[in-house]
């Protein structure tokens, strides 16, 4: 495991230390994610799993913190789990001006994925800037946010349908019913890969916007004094290199479950 601590401040160490030796710290945190966003994070075994709980669970756990990352619903349920007080976390995500109202982010990125515009093989057009979206019909899964300014450019001038999961998205991209859909650029390519449609739709070349993930607590949650905690955590020079590690790692592990399920399938 990396050694997020190896160069921190030696008043910083001392400071973590006793906080996690107070009883406070000893108190779980429930977290929720994306029930369908790999690598980042998708529901496996009623659990969520991915990079962005890993990070979660590893850093909380050294302030002594157990997180409970218990598959509590879809991704639009977590988030109104989030606003009632309901969860302490959300993962990661995005953020725009609703989820600020009910949470608190923190201002370092968890991690960065690179938003696209993923097309049917053979429907590709010409993006440079997002007026060329006009007049054409996007998709995207419900409660799905790209940044506060992307989001309002949409509401404005796309016509947007909203689906339920991945496979609606590029299902219907797959029938024409639909022009393009705005999606994580690593994320949209490790999951067409994995269910075998990589050779189905492409993203195209300009980015719509670098996103940027980050983690965020309910304003309502009791363990919300911790993430200037946890922001230090990812302040330190080797955390980068940790999550792309774990990028790595979940990427084979998604696309081996998948595998595997199409097997049992076939068994």
């Amino acid at each position: 495991m990396l050694q997020l601590l190896k160069k921190a401040p030696i008043g910083l160490i001392l400071f973590l230390s006793l906080f996690s030796s107070m009883s406070y710290a000893q108190e779980p945190a429930s977290a929720c994610g994306h029930h369908d966003y790999p690598p980042w994070n998708w529901k496996k075994d009623q659990k969520i799993v991915g990079v962005c709980a890993e990070v979660v669970e590893t850093l909380f756990g050294k302030l002594g913190v157990k997180v409970d990352l218990s598959y509590v619903g879809p991704w639009k349920r977590c988030l109104k789990n989030l606003e009632a007080g309901q969860v302490d976390i959300n993962i990661c995500s995005f953020i725009n001006p609703k989820r600020e109202q009910y949470s608190k982010f923190i201002t370092t990125p968890m991690g960065y994925n690179e938003n696209a515009i993923f097309v049917k093989k053979g429907n590709e057009f010409t993006f440079n800037k997002w007026s060329d979206l006009k007049k054409k019909h996007g998709v995207m899964m419900i409660g799905v946010s790209i940044g506060k300014e992307f989001d309002h450019f949409l509401e404005e001038n796309i016509n947007i349908t909203r689906v339920g999961s991945n496979r609606q998205v590029f299902g219907l991209l797959g029938l024409d019913r639909a022009d393009f859909a705005p999606y994580g650029r690593y994320s949209g390519r490790v999951m067409l890969r994995s269910i075998g449609l990589h050779n189905n739709f492409t993203d195209l070349a300009t980015p719509v916007l670098d996103g940027k993930l980050y983690v965020s607590m309910s304003n309502k949650s009791k363990h919300l004094a911790l993430l200037p905690l946890i922001e230090l955590f990812m302040q330190q020079p080797t955390y980068n290199d940790w999550v792309n590690e774990l990028l790595e790692k979940y990427t084979a592990i998604y696309a081996d479950d998948y595998v595997r399920s199409l097997e049992r399938v076939e068994e």
